[in-house]
């Protein structure tokens, strides 16, 4: 096969990225007409029906996205591997860290964006206690499935690790939909994203995503069920510098980790997805090994 054919039946392309995108929208449209007949015929929670919208999207979307990769490849490999083995508890702890330091440097970025944005996902998360499933359970489950297991792999195979990371990265951000947290899911795809190229498993993602949820939920219950910044909630302004201060420390320590592990290790290239033209390479004693 040519290099033009290859190239062709790489996964994912633009448009196949478009097509998931598609269906992961119509899936919402169609699943929300659905839940309001539903909520005609006896079905009145609104945190219900949210859940179910949104679980039904992303097994949609997640379905799709696995038939669209064994289509575009021809591989019969299973594409997601939940990595029980792989979850290392200072990797985990390193995740949390980065991820808390994250977002709490980014907050005054944040705070200059429109709150009105904020006030509405403040609203949609006051639809009790299916909503906390939603946060804390579906969403870093489904979200890691498809975000990381699905795309990001897809893409690192097609572009290289780091391209493959900041896309699925992008497209992350992208579908929450707000401002604040498409800048803020970002930069938290990243370190998922690197946390899960260096591991190959979900399972390690899919907790530092639902510990991040589960705080942020907790610490909207304990503002009244509103969404504040941290600053909103510590009155002293020297114990709040001192907190901003450790945190940005901890962002500069996190990220310096990813840079300074992408420097020394290369980066595999690209391999190919068709796999009736990836012949693997079968080491013998003449050939070096690549430890």
């Amino acid at each position: 096969m040519d290099p033009t054919q290859k190239k062709r039946k790489a996964f994912p392309s633009a448009s196949d990225l478009l097509s998931v995108f598609g269906v992961y929208f119509a899936a919402t449209i169609l699943f929300n007409l659905l839940g309001g007949l539903l909520s005609k015929v006896g079905m009145e929670s609104l945190g219900l029906r949210t859940f179910s919208v949104y679980v039904l999207a992303f097994l949609t979307t997640i379905g799709y996205g696995v038939l669209l990769w064994r289509l575009r490849t021809g591989s019969s490999q299973r594409i997601l591997h939940l990595g029980l083995k792989k979850c290392s508890p200072s990797l985990l702890l390193w995740g949390i860290l980065t991820v808390l330091a994250t977002t709490l440097t980014l907050e005054p970025l944040l705070d200059l964006l429109p709150p009105r944005w904020i006030e509405w996902l403040s609203s949609q998360m006051q639809l009790g206690g299916w909503m906390m499933v939603t946060t804390v359970v579906a969403a870093p489950i489904l979200e890691e499935i498809l975000f990381r297991g699905i795309i990001q792999g897809s893409l690192t195979r097609r572009y290289g690790a780091w391209r493959g990371i900041l896309i699925a990265s992008a497209l992350f951000g992208i579908i929450h939909g707000i401002p604040q947290q498409i800048l803020n899911a970002f930069f938290i795809g990243v370190i998922l994203g690197f946390i899960y190229e260096r591991t190959g498993a979900l399972l390690p993602v899919i907790l530092i995503h639902g510990f991040n949820n589960a705080l942020s939920y907790s610490m909207w219950l304990l503002s009244n069920e509103k969404i504040v910044w941290t600053r909103d909630m510590i009155d002293n302004d020297t114990l709040y510098a001192i907190i901003y201060g450790v945190a940005a420390l901890l962002f500069l320590l996190g990220w310096g980790v990813m840079i300074r592990s992408w420097r020394r290790t290369p980066v595999p290239s690209p391999q190919p997805t068709d796999t009736a033209s990836a012949i693997p390479v079968q080491k013998t004693q003449d050939s070096p090994s690549n430890s």
